[in-house]
């Protein structure tokens, strides 16, 4: 595998050492009775950190952010003193703190994990909130935060699906909120059903029911924009009412789950294997989806407001982007099962997508725009269906008849997608890293709150 690694514009110290011969006489004189010779004089570089400039709004609430973490007990990321990764991780968000690549479910229950800060807000009644940040649409936040630079966010800015926040002293206010207290459960469709849309994916997508574990009111968007115009990508992890979902051991809902650290501000999350450019391992975050049943399949938010972000199968204009979900995939394989009719089927294996771009890209944005693939009658009845691994491998099998739109895509047909149309549902994935195979299996960092 080629190792990506995402470039930080951080600030560089320039050293520069003058020698100068000086006299020790006290006159320019080349004559010198003292009999002492000359010493070079060496100027001593100037090794404190370099300063960041703080006088943007941007960075004004970005700083005030920071503060507010470590006044709360938890760790500042450090541009000069990150998580030493080895290049091997590809790690694109480096104030994750470490990594658990453990995949094998015997082993690790829980599957891959990252720990990331976590901050504190306030919601509307002025109750505190637990939060992360992700992507910034600021470059200098990004870099400060440790966090993804995604300018793309801004074209969600001051729509229907974005939300207004304040901040004070470093805590943030929203205006909407989450409640975490529902029990998630999916009921998976009928794969021999004779009519209806199952029939026609002979599939356990679409589902025959679904309860999201946890729903966002009316007015709750991740997508938030503070007053100087900075848009950050901030998901709720907790509140009074409960924990996400992909905290492990989540469904406790314990406010003293250790994977939820209040003392030291710091979260454990579960990671989300993926395909993008024939590579393995893309590993990513599911915190919030627009639809009742993308949310209960990967463990999200249901945020119906999220939808409302600017504009379905539309590129590269608007703050979404497109990947591609399958809906009737094989269980098992020689590269390991892929479709929501399994995730439908089974609730501990996770959906493995195809996505297009790394977070490297500037086109790239987190607020994930579904275009549903679908094997057809012909390579079900062929036996030809497999895991697929990219965007162009997705385009050929298009071409060849093997995959097609799923019945519920509506839309443009979006070339950046092979072709495909929308399914008008956006699931907000910040991606976190996509390792060599080599380091799978592996912990490295701190990876456990404790």
């Amino acid at each position: 595998m080629t190792v990506k690694k995402q470039t930080f514009y951080r600030p560089v110290l320039v050293v520069s050492i003058l020698l100068a011969l000086s006299a020790c006489s006290s006159n320019d004189d080349d004559d010198n009775d003292d009999g002492v010779e000359s010493e070079p004089v060496v100027q001593i570089p100037d090794t404190s950190e370099p300063t960041v400039d703080t006088t943007s709004p941007a960075m004004i609430d970005a700083v005030a952010l920071r503060d507010a973490l470590v006044a709360d007990g938890g760790t500042a990321f450090d541009a000069q003193n990150p998580t030493a990764f080895p290049d091997a991780y590809n790690v694109f968000m480096p104030s994750v703190t470490g990594v658990d690549l453990q995949t094998d479910l015997d082993l690790n229950a829980s599957g891959p994990t990252a720990r990331l800060p976590l901050y504190r807000g306030l919601d509307p009644a002025g109750n505190s909130v637990d939060y992360i940040i992700t992507e910034a649409s600021d470059q200098a936040v990004a870099d400060f935060l440790g966090i993804i630079y995604s300018p793309r966010m801004l074209a969600g800015a001051n729509t229907a699906g974005s939300q207004a926040v304040t901040v004070d002293n470093g805590i943030m206010n929203f205006l909407g909120t989450v409640d975490f207290s529902p029990t998630r459960s999916v009921t998976p469709g009928d794969p021999n059903a004779t009519e209806g849309p199952n029939a026609i994916t002979r599939s356990e997508f679409p589902p025959a029911a679904v309860s999201p574990g946890a729903v966002a009111d009316a007015e709750w968007s991740s997508l938030v924009v503070l007053p100087s115009g900075l848009v950050l990508n901030a998901q709720l992890m907790a509140n009074a009412t409960g924990i996400h979902d992909r905290i492990p051991d989540s469904g406790q809902d314990d406010q003293n789950n250790p994977n939820l650290d209040r003392t030291n501000r710091a979260v454990v999350l579960q990671i989300l294997d993926g395909w993008q450019d024939d590579e393995r391992y893309y590993f990513h975050l599911v915190t919030d989806a627009s639809v009742p049943d993308a949310a209960a399949i990967e463990l999200g938010v249901f945020a119906p407001r999220v939808g409302l972000l600017p504009t379905a199968g539309v590129f590269p204009d608007g703050s979404r982007l497109g990947f591609s979900p399958n809906v009737n995939g094989l269980a098992d394989g020689p590269n390991g099962p892929q479709g929501l009719n399994i995730s439908a089927t089974d609730q501990t294996i996770d959906p493995t997508n195809v996505f297009p771009i790394e977070p490297t890209d500037p086109r790239y944005s987190p607020m994930w725009d579904a275009h549903l693939s679908m094997w057809t009658s012909a390579a079900i009845d062929g036996n030809q269906r497999r895991v697929i691994t990219s965007i162009d491998d997705l385009s050929q099998l298009i071409d060849e008849g093997l995959i097609t739109d799923f019945i519920g895509n509506e839309g443009p047909s979006n070339d950046f997608i092979a072709g495909l149309m929308p399914a008008n549902a956006i699931i907000n994935c910040p991606v976190i890293m996509q390792p060599d195979s080599s380091v799978i299996g592996t912990t490295f960092g701190i990876a456990e709150n404790g």
